[in-house]
């Protein structure tokens, strides 16, 4: 019988915090993939735990609630177990610390919290994760070829630039591959570039990540700098012309 009462209660609220809330909407928070973050929602001071009505929810969706000094999760979606905290009686605030992030979890969420005025927040949460570096492979012959560049893991989908000695380029290279992996919703992306590139250059791919102002690159010097085997042969074989010729 607890449960049905549970509800009506959630359901009063909810009509409740529809006609008299002031809502109050925050800047978006951006947290990374794997990791917690936590959604700030200010209590109305002073708070009495034992008095609060406080539901976390994505439109009819429950992430989490605390119901008169104790939460409760009888309700909560199958999607968020295990993976909330509130704080309510520790730090006297009605935020939620959302753990284990995934590509899923970017959504509006409704902080709706009373005693006995009520008040909504609503709060953004945008997602991200960082790409590897990226491995950029050259043509067999150079100069001439297509050169590859590739970065992977990252979201939301990225963008690669290329320079030539450090400037951007005259011509485009061909259209870029943007892979989503369904399995954990992350991108691969790559680029090629069909380029005629002097010895004396040097090529550098970019992967940018706007949402998190985060750029990685990789720099192909000229095969002229290089200190190859080849080079201390070379070398090797004039040193040794020249003792014996002296």
């Amino acid at each position: 019988m607890k449960k049905p009462r549970a509800r009506n209660l959630l359901s009063a609220f909810c009509l409740l915090a529809s006609l008299f809330t002031v809502a109050c909407v925050n800047s978006p928070i951006i947290g990374i993939i794997g990791e917690a973050v936590m959604l700030p929602c200010p209590c109305m001071s002073p708070i009495n735990p034992d008095l609060l009505y406080l539901y976390w929810q994505i439109q009819e969706t429950v992430v989490d609630t605390f119901i008169k000094g104790e939460a409760s999760r009888s309700h909560q979606d199958k999607m968020y177990h295990n993976r909330t905290k509130l704080f309510v009686r520790e730090n006297s605030t009605c935020s939620l610390l959302l753990s284990q992030l995934s590509v899923k979890d970017e959504e509006t969420y409704e902080c709706l919290h009373g005693s006995p005025d009520i008040k909504k927040n609503y709060v953004s949460l945008l997602v991200a994760a960082n790409y590897t570096s990226p491995v950029l492979q050259v043509p067999s012959e150079q100069p001439r070829g297509r050169y590859t560049c590739t970065a992977t893991g990252g979201f939301p989908e990225g963008t690669i630039y290329w320079l030539l000695d450090n400037q951007p380029l005259l011509w485009d290279p061909e259209p870029q591959q943007s892979v989503l992996d369904e399995s954990t919703g992350r991108y691969n992306v790559t680029s090629t570039l069909a380029a005629n590139i002097s010895q004396d250059s040097t090529l550098t791919c970019i992967v940018e990540n706007k949402r998190l102002h985060v750029n990685l690159s990789q720099t192909l010097n000229s095969p002229s700098t290089q200190d190859t085997p080849q080079n201390h042969i070379v070398i090797l074989v004039v040193v040794v012309l020249l003792l014996f010729i002296s």
